[in-house]
């Protein structure tokens, strides 16, 4: 098999490098395409093929009338439009509609080559609302090349991998099933143990100044002086003003977070989404004002019930006040520290409410009614209410209120959900060697076996 990884950072690139090592070792070939020149180089030295993408952005439409190229391309892979493309990529923003049409149809071009070159089987572009990961998957579907999405569960084999999509459920119905003896074990086991845990799978992003902080500053500068000037992504400014930025904002946030205390009137919770999440600016985008759909919910409680908030403990100092202050400001909406117990907070809810956060997930293993609203992985298996239109919110919300998990089912749902898991972290969660080597793993035997396999899902 031959692999194609896409990367924007040296720490992506370096990381997917000891993934590709790996997997040359277990007799597949590798290549990758990265916006680091300084990456490239190292992908060199290790014998591995790697493309500079801006390099070939500026050769891309040499020659060529970009405009009817522009057309060609909506016409050929499955868009609504190019603009729905390069939306969501940050340094597009603010930059004039031509310019942003310009550079998507480069890329375009210039994946077009690389596709042609290398004949990839199997594409790892990453997650991301970037334009270059969005342009490789489209032309992968459109040539019937497999495309392998990474994501982080809360499971023990933490590795959910999804073939073709960034959106879909986490296992076909049928899969769900009666547990074996071992098998409801293994399962009671796990809850136990995350439980007990208590603690966030992410850790809490803290906007403060560390040694780590210095050096990832100073490879930044360095990078950007030395090797990749035309790295879009490789903003030093950015770092600061994004720091300091985070750092007024977590302390703007205080004067909003509210003791949760004994709690005197019943609430249900609502874990704040990510603010910048790939998954919620362009997979669900219709759940991207988050602020709507917690009013709608406000609105739709019975008297003597509140909605109670907390910050992502990724998204610490990067919710803008403004945001927190119109919330707090509702009656019965109450923002509370985000560094109170996710677990504590689900046992005394009356229910959990979610765009589609992992904390919904939790909150089965604590056997509590769960409300969604983006479709997340675990919904649509009768373990939670769902809504595919926010109209039906008021209704859902008096349902969810009313409704008991059923304690069996919910146990069959997260056994098949384990079973469909594999070994290994994405690179955002662990970039260590070791962890490398084991995600190369699980890669393997996911290309190795795809026909026999429902991990990948859907075909």
């Amino acid at each position: 098999m031959r692999f194609l990884f896409l990367t924007l950072y040296g720490y992506e690139t370096d990381f997917y490098g000891r993934v590709s090592h790996e997997l040359v070792n277990r007799g597949h070939e590798a290549v990758h395409v990265t916006w680091s020149r300084r990456g490239a180089q190292r992908l060199r030295r290790m014998g591995l093929g790697a493309y500079v993408l801006p390099e070939l952005l500026v050769a891309a439409g040499q020659g060529r009338d970009l405009g009817e190229e522009g057309r060609r391309v909506e016409g050929r892979y499955d868009m609504r439009s190019l603009r729905d493309v390069y939306r969501t990529d940050w340094p597009l923003e603010g930059r004039p509609e031509g310019e942003a049409i310009q550079r998507t149809v480069r890329h375009f071009l210039a994946l077009e080559r690389v596709f042609d070159e290398v004949r990839p089987d199997v594409v790892v572009p990453e997650v991301g609302s970037e334009t270059m990961r969005t342009a490789a998957h489209l032309i992968a579907l459109d040539r019937g090349i497999r495309t392998l999405f990474l994501f982080y569960t809360i499971f023990p084999q933490p590795l959910r991998l999804y073939r073709d999509t960034l959106h879909a459920p986490i296992v076909e119905p049928e899969e769900v099933r009666a547990l074996t003896g071992d098998e409801h074990a293994e399962v009671e086991g796990f809850v136990a143990e995350f439980i007990q845990r208590d603690r966030p799978i992410r850790e809490y992003r803290r906007p403060r100044v560390h040694a780590g902080t210095l050096r990832d500053f100073a490879g930044h500068v360095a990078r950007r002086a030395l090797w990749d000037r035309d790295n879009e992504y490789l903003r030093p400014h950015r770092f600061v003003a994004n720091y300091a930025g985070e750092k007024v904002r977590a302390r703007l946030a205080r004067r909003f977070y509210q003791p949760v205390g004994d709690a005197p009137r019943p609430f249900v919770y609502f874990p704040l989404h990510v603010v910048d999440d790939y998954k919620i600016r362009r997979v669900i985008p219709h759940c991207y004002d988050q602020a709507a759909i917690i009013e709608l919910i406000a609105e739709s409680l019975p008297q003597g019930v509140d909605l109670l908030l907390k910050e992502h403990p990724m998204s610490v100092g990067r919710n803008p006040p403004a945001l927190l202050r119109r919330l707090s400001r509702r009656p019965n909406v109450r923002l509370v520290d985000p560094f109170n117990s996710s677990h504590e907070l689900i046992r005394r809810a009356e229910a959990v409410a979610v765009i589609s956060s992992t904390v919904g997930l939790e909150a089965l293993l604590h056997d509590r009614p769960v409300l969604t609203c983006g479709q997340p992985f675990y919904a649509g298996y009768g373990v939670t209410v769902d809504v595919d239109s926010f109209r039906e919110l008021p209704d859902a919300v008096m349902r969810v209120l009313a409704f008991r998990p059923d304690r069996e089912r919910t146990l069959r749902f997260l056994g098949a959900a384990m079973r469909a898991c594999l070994p290994g972290k994405p690179v955002l969660v662990d970039d260590s060697p070791q962890n490398a080597v084991v995600l190369a793993g699980s890669l393997d035997t996911a290309v190795s076996d795809a026909a026999d396999r429902r991990t990948l899902v859907p075909a």
